[in-house]
């Protein structure tokens, strides 16, 4: 029975959360050659949680590329050439190496709206809609007649105060997930304390009751991280609007 327990918490603390699932297209794909099975699914992992962190630390190359793009409209290019020239430009170039080919493919596909978003794997969850936002903004020029320069400035603008809310929501829960990491450990750690004692986990949970209260206790420390965690995906949830002014 506590054995089963025991899988069961970690089963629910190693469950990817709902939230988490538009990040995992940013994921690397990198496996050492001549690795075994066990050790290439180590390095692939290990992979995919470093790409993960680096993208999502990453600078808004997209606000860049709205701001430059906007300088370039303001001086008198269309669309495609004010992009096409921020595309080349060092910090876009090494963030979006991908760029400036698919600028040239949608141009010439005759499309009123350029398209910029490119094979899944190449582009993180943050980026996916910072290039959506940027796409609305210039179909709004088309519909409407909107000012480029002016549209384009103000979707660079609305890229990074997006930016920063999300940096300041992860600032204000780091706090809770440290608690909850915190509280998820104490459990965990009372066999390593009663080991300091000369306890060994065969004399500590050698009886029934004791094994059944460890089993009882991992199965709440499971429903409390898993409950915590879903505290935490609806308070940084983004929030909804009606649309109305008051």
């Amino acid at each position: 029975m506590l054995t089963a327990a025991v899988l069961a918490a970690l089963a629910v603390c190693a469950w990817p959360a709902r939230g988490s699932r538009g990040s995992a297209d940013a994921a690397g794909r990198f496996e050492p050659v001549g690795s075994s099975a066990s050790g290439g699914s180590w390095w692939r992992w290990h992979a995919r949680v470093s790409d993960r962190v680096l993208r999502r630390h990453r600078p808004p190359w997209v606000a860049d590329l709205a701001e430059v793009t906007a300088v370039g409209l303001a001086a008198g290019l269309d669309l495609p050439s004010a992009v096409s020239v921020a595309a080349r430009s060092p910090g876009i170039e090494a963030a979006a190496p991908w760029l400036g080919p698919r600028i040239v493919a949608s141009a010439s596909s005759g499309g009123a709206v350029l398209v910029l978003e490119p094979e899944p794997d190449a582009l993180s969850s943050q980026d996916r809609h910072d290039l959506r936002v940027l796409e609305a903004a210039w179909r709004l020029t088309e519909e409407a007649g909107a000012a480029s320069s002016v549209v384009t400035a103000a979707a660079a603008e609305s890229i990074r105060a997006r930016r920063a809310a999300g940096d300041r929501a992860g600032v204000v829960a780091a706090g809770p997930r440290a608690s909850m990491w915190l509280l998820s450990a104490l459990p965990v750690a009372g066999p390593l304390a009663a080991l300091l004692v000369g306890l060994t986990p065969g004399r500590l949970y050698g009886t029934g009751p004791a094994q059944a209260a460890a089993a009882v206790g991992l199965l709440l420390t499971a429903l409390g991280w898993s409950w915590s965690r879903g505290l935490l995906r609806r308070a940084l949830r983004a929030g909804r609007t009606d649309g109305s002014v008051g």
